[in-house]
């Protein structure tokens, strides 16, 4: 027979159960924040070696070449 003392015994396991797949989420979550930062550096540095690549088969000596980030500001 049910009673009051087994249905809050129930709840009790039951929010032991949400309380831990709250957690396996959050911690998903985190693992997945962290993955798209690394494939973001992997993905830029691949972006990187494809332009030192470029600079090696470019014969116009570096001087010459224009990088936006480092040019002097025109006023």
């Amino acid at each position: 027979m049910i009673d009051l003392d087994k249905i809050n015994e129930r709840k009790e396991v039951l929010t032991k159960d949400i309380e831990m797949i709250r957690t396996r989420i959050a911690e998903s979550q985190r693992k997945i924040s962290d993955d798209q930062a690394m494939l973001n550096a992997l993905m830029g540095a691949f972006q990187q070696c494809d332009a030192f690549g470029k600079e090696l088969d470019d014969d116009t000596p570096l001087e010459e070449v224009g990088d936006v980030e480092n040019s002097p500001e025109e006023d």
